[in-house]
């Protein structure tokens, strides 16, 4: 029964948290709809996409950079995961690299970056509470 109680308050907790991303704007309503496709494909499966969703795009972030540099332009976009403030800061720069505007792309790039790394922190937190609710460690409390 205590197990049972510990998973009902890690789940609320958990909740908690994804609205509090959603309030503060860094997430939409998206990425409440992605993680609850985890009950139809199982437990693991909203930690495996937003590992892969971190590490894309940090990758995506250090290419962009180099390419910069070359002036070539890209960008990436979460917005199809919820990750608004990233996919409007892609678009804006987006904007930029298509005015071939060098400096505003640089300056929208660390804008990029920054709400990234808002984000990836955000998401690293999250990952720990789902780990812990799908590992049935419910410890702490």
């Amino acid at each position: 029964m205590a197990g049972l109680a510990a998973l009902e308050a890690l789940t609320e907790k958990l909740y908690d948290f994804i609205q509090s991303m959603e309030d503060d704007g860094i997430v939409d309503h998206h990425f409440k709809d992605c993680y609850n496709l985890k009950d139809a494909n199982g437990p693991f499966l909203f930690i495996e996409l937003l590992t892969t969703y971190i590490s894309d795009s940090e990758t995506t972030l250090e290419e962009i950079t180099i390419e910069l540099h070359n002036y070539l332009a890209y960008a990436f976009s979460g917005a199809g995961l919820g990750a608004c403030r990233v996919a409007t800061s892609c678009g804006e720069f987006r904007q930029a690299a298509i005015a071939r505007n060098k400096d505003d792309c640089l300056l929208r790039l660390e804008v990029i970056k920054g709400d990234f790394s808002i984000l990836h922190n955000k998401l690293e937190a999250f990952l720990e509470l789902e780990r812990r609710i799908v590992t049935n460690d419910y410890q702490g409390c």
